[in-house]
Parts: C-alpha cells; structure tokens; sequence
C-alpha cells in the first residue's frame, strides 16, 4: 500500500508520544498517531519513516517490540527510576514533510 493510498482522507484521531526505555534518562521519543477511520502510524524520530498499521494495538506492539513505553503511562516510579519527573517533560512536535518514506506493515 502506498503512503497516498493509506493517507487518503484520513484525520488524526489521537497521538501518543513513547519513549525508549534504554536510553533513559536521555528522551528519545516515537511518535504513534490513530486516524478516525482506526488505524495508525508510528515513526521513531521527526522526518524519518513512517510505518502504517491497520490499527492502534499494531502500531503500538510495533514500538514496544523496540522497547519503546508509553509516555501516558509515566507514573511515580519511572520517575524515581529515571530521575525524571513528568511534569518538566515537555513533548516534541513533529511535522511530516512531503515525501516522507512510508512502509505499511498492516500488522504486527
């Protein structure tokens, strides 16, 4: 499936925000985005590849396989873990620019 196809009058739903577990307390973030229409894409760092899934559990088993966690899911612990506190954690904003690369993954 081509980025066109899969883009085609999609709007975005939610975006969660993850982080690699391995490299905290440094913050290297993943994007995933849900579309309206229940599918979603992931992307680890701003510009680069976009995967396309069939839906928000796939693209969300896609970034965990890579130890990414949920940044929504933060809680007390990863804070004394990481020495990183929450609240001074701002995240990133990422613009996709034309021609991105794309690969759809459907599942996963």
């Amino acid at each position: 499936m081509t980025a066109n196809k899969f883009y085609q009058g999609k709007s975005v739903a939610a975006v969660e925000w993850w982080l690699h577990d391995c490299d905290l307390p440094a913050l290297n973030w993943a994007r995933l985005r849900v579309f309206a229409d229940g599918t979603a894409d992931a992307c680890w760092a701003e510009g680069t590849k976009l995967f396309g899934f069939d839906s928000r559990e796939y693209a969300g088993n896609f970034l965990a396989e890579d130890e990414y966690i949920r940044f929504a899911n933060w809680d007390g612990e990863d804070e004394r873990d990481y020495g990183v506190r929450a609240a001074d954690v701002r995240v990133p904003e990422w613009t996709d620019r034309p021609g991105q690369i794309f690969e759809y993954l459907g599942t996963y």
